[in-house]
């Protein structure tokens, strides 16, 4: 069954990557407008292929934060984060420099409008929140401020750099998101795994429990006599803390 599962991903993943491909061809002026509709259509497919259950997942509460540009800071535990926050809000993401190499992937994702940094990189950092910043209106982007992959248990803090594109364009609007698998520790991606390893283990299962909850945004008015880190520790919190209620 976790051979059969994941054999049908691949094959619908790199059939879907093709036609996109050969889509973008003919659409080339406005790869960035169809592909994050397009990779939304891809996410609600694969999550099923993966036999992933949404129990509850909030809307955005408003729909005029779309047109200031909005960027959903998340927790990250596995690759199905990509595919749920795709699946349910059209989102684009910001990614490491080094999926730009992967076959067929990388250039997907410099097609849809993917941003990538170079993480070693903090004047590359301060490039790309900067781009964010400039360049979010009407767009949603997702951002796992954690950095890397990792369990509940493994309480990864938060980097302050994306908490400064407020500073740089206060019509951002960032919108805390936790998102909770009932099987958490069984799909979490740990460092030591590569992709096809955290693959496997989401296809082991027969079903995959999650909840998104989105939390009060945070604008311009929350840095009030308040520092970047503060700001940042604040959303972590509020993002981190529900993980530890039952699921």
């Amino acid at each position: 069954m976790q051979y059969l599962k994941l054999s049908i991903f691949v094959t619908f993943t790199v059939l879907s990557a093709v036609l996109y491909l050969a889509a973008a061809l003919i659409l080339f002026p406005w790869n960035q407008k169809i592909g994050p509709p397009l990779l939304q259509l891809y996410s609600q497919a694969a999550l099923k292929i993966l036999r992933v259950r949404i129990d509850a997942a909030d809307r955005i509460p408003f729909d005029d934060l779309k047109n200031k540009g909005i960027i959903l800071t998340a927790n990250h535990v596995s690759l199905l984060d990509i595919l749920l926050m795709s699946a349910l809000y059209r989102s684009i993401y910001l990614s490491k420099e080094e999926v730009k190499s992967y076959p067929l992937i990388g250039l997907v994702a410099r097609l849809i409008g993917v941003i990538f940094l170079k993480r070693e990189s903090p004047l590359d950092g301060r490039r790309v929140i900067k781009t964010i910043a400039r360049n979010i209106s009407g767009r949603i982007i997702t951002i796992f401020p954690q950095g890397t992959t990792g369990a509940i248990a493994d309480r990864l803090p938060f980097k302050r750099g994306i908490f400064k594109a407020l500073e740089i364009n206060p019509e951002v609007i960032l919108l805390p998101a936790t998102i909770h698998y009932k099987e958490d520790s069984q799909i979490a991606w740990r460092r030591h795994q590569m992709l096809i390893d955290n693959l496997k283990a989401i296809c082991a299962l027969k079903i995959i429990h999650v909840k998104v909850t989105l939390h009060d945004p945070v604008s311009i008015e929350d840095y009030t006599d308040k520092t970047v880190s503060e700001v940042c520790a604040a959303t972590q919190k509020k993002v981190l803390s529900p993980l530890w209620a039952e699921y």
